[in-house]
């Protein structure tokens, strides 16, 4: 008699996610997959009482998040993962040279 086997897998719903902001505050928190990403940004807004407008968050690998309509898992955000959400740096424009 042949008997088969079959692993469950069950899909992690939900993340902890560190994000590291400057002047070493970080913040971690628990996240659903199907959560936008906005959500972690107003989070971390609330929270931490900072402005949100001119920062930008980016991936452990530096990679930047600029669509932040989409879900956790559509970006690819994974468990334990420490993003980054720094404030916006202007880069110098190299036309003027340098002092």
């Amino acid at each position: 008699m042949l008997i088969n086997v079959y692993k469950i897998t069950m899909k992690k719903e939900k993340l902890t996610i560190k994000v590291l902001i400057e002047n070493d505050q970080v913040f971690t928190d628990e996240f659903n997959l199907n959560q936008k990403v906005q959500v972690i940004v107003n989070k971390i807004s609330a929270d931490l009482k900072i402005d949100a407008e001119g920062r930008e968050l980016r991936h452990e690998n530096g990679e930047p998040i600029e669509d932040f309509t989409k879900t956790i898992e559509d970006i690819n955000i994974q468990d334990v993962e420490c993003l980054r959400f720094f404030k916006k740096s202007t880069k110098p424009d190299r036309d003027k040279g340098f002092a």
